[in-house]
């Protein structure tokens, strides 16, 4: 009788492994994939090819040496606050990767609809000087500088391809999601199509792009301070725990060694994430 029991009992164990392992499984296998579609997108939209196949080992090696240097910085605490601090590190490590190469394609969006004012005014003033179209986009990849000349050579040498020009904007604008170039290859391929002057077309969207930055640093400015009182807000409880750890440390201790005082900690952190969150929202204004 207690062999069947135990029989039965290591069929129900195995089999509840299996029920539960199998769907994580496949889920970690999915999300990786989803993962290394996204990040050879945007590296790609960054003109930088390097593979992606070692991107999971790459997130493995970062959770191993982010969390091990935490460990090793907080080794003097008490437990387990060391092992709590390694294992924040090695998850916030696990997706280090990722978070890089988004804040790079960020940058490299900003500094391209930063350099899109004067390359419209470059292309303005080669229009007037009797170039065509292709022409003054060949003269803009050659006195610019990346990121817009990398994406406008892209555009050039997919015309000389066989592409026609409007189709390879129509590209460009999907590649780098900018806004203002939309409008100005609506405005060329409308031009092109009905007619028109094209150098003053290039001016107005210049004048109107000027007027729109404008008022984005207006509002950024208006909307600093409520950023900053958020900031402010959400880094008190924070401020104050390590205040307190350093007063009182028995106290605090309960916070990471008992039950109630990890509930307490997560909510903290889940209630102040969202509030930062909240005030973020706020300050967002959609114009």
């Amino acid at each position: 009788m207690l062999i069947l029991i135990l029989v039965f009992s290591f069929v129900v164990i195995i089999m509840t492994f299996l029920m539960v392992w199998v769907p994580i499984r496949e889920a970690v296998k999915k999300a990786n994939e989803q993962s290394e579609k996204q990040v050879s997108k945007d590296l790609d939209a960054m003109f930088v090819f390097l593979p992606v196949e070692f991107l999971p080992y790459i997130k493995l090696g970062c959770m191993l040496v982010l969390g091990i240097v935490i460990f090793f910085l907080t080794y003097n605490g008490k437990p387990p606050m060391p092992y709590i601090a390694a294992g924040i590190g090695g998850v916030l490590g696990y997706f280090l990767p990722e978070f890089f190469v988004h804040y790079m394609k960020r940058k490299r969006e900003k500094q391209f609809s930063e350099q899109l004012v004067d390359g419209l005014m470059l292309l303005s003033n080669g229009i007037r000087a009797g170039f065509s179209l292709q022409q003054a986009l060949e003269m803009l990849v050659e006195e610019s500088k990346p990121p817009i000349s990398q994406e406008f050579a892209l555009v050039m040498r997919q015309y000389q391809l066989g592409m026609d020009i409007d189709e390879a904007l129509l590209r460009c604008v999907a590649r780098t999601g900018d806004e203002d170039l939309g409008l100005a290859v609506t405005a060329v391929m409308i031009t092109r199509q009905v007619g028109g002057n094209l150098a003053e077309i290039f001016d107005r969207i210049v004048s109107m792009i000027r007027d729109r930055k404008m008022l984005d640093g207006k509002v950024e400015a208006l909307t600093s301070q409520g950023k900053l009182q958020a900031l402010v807000v959400a880094l008190i409880p924070y401020i104050l725990g390590a205040v307190v750890a350093k007063i009182n440390p028995e106290m605090m201790k309960l916070m990471w060694t008992t039950i109630p005082g990890f509930i307490a900690l997560g909510t903290v952190i889940l209630l102040d994430t969202i509030g930062y969150l909240w005030v973020l929202k706020l300050t967002k204004v959609d114009y």
